[in-house]
């Protein structure tokens, strides 16, 4: 008597390190394409989940909570960024080359 393989879960735990990544790096921009990496392999995820080929929905679910707020958030620090910039600009640019005189 075999026994059946166990169900897969590293699509989901790719999810959710990928979320965790993102939330950690979406201030640099680097945060929304993980996010965005974090929700389609979420999604994948709770799609093997929902046919029965894995038992994870709790974890792809977080990873695309996680992928979802740091898109959010990066958007959010790129519509600052901006904004600040529209009202001093090339403060980013003085920030990059020279971060402890400028008043980063």
């Amino acid at each position: 008597m075999s026994h059946p393989d166990a169900p897969k879960n590293q699509i989901g735990t790719t999810s959710l390190i990928l979320g965790v990544a993102s939330l950690m790096t979406c201030w640099l921009m680097l945060g929304v394409p993980l996010g965005v990496a974090a929700v389609v392999t979420g999604d994948i995820a709770r799609g093997r989940v929902n046919r029965g080929e894995a038992t994870n929905r709790r974890v792809a679910i977080a990873g695309i909570v996680l992928g979802v707020v740091a898109i959010a958030a990066g958007l959010t620090a790129l519509g600052y960024y901006a904004w600040v910039d529209s009202k001093d600009p090339g403060w980013f640019q003085r920030c990059v080359d020279d971060p402890a005189t400028n008043n980063c």
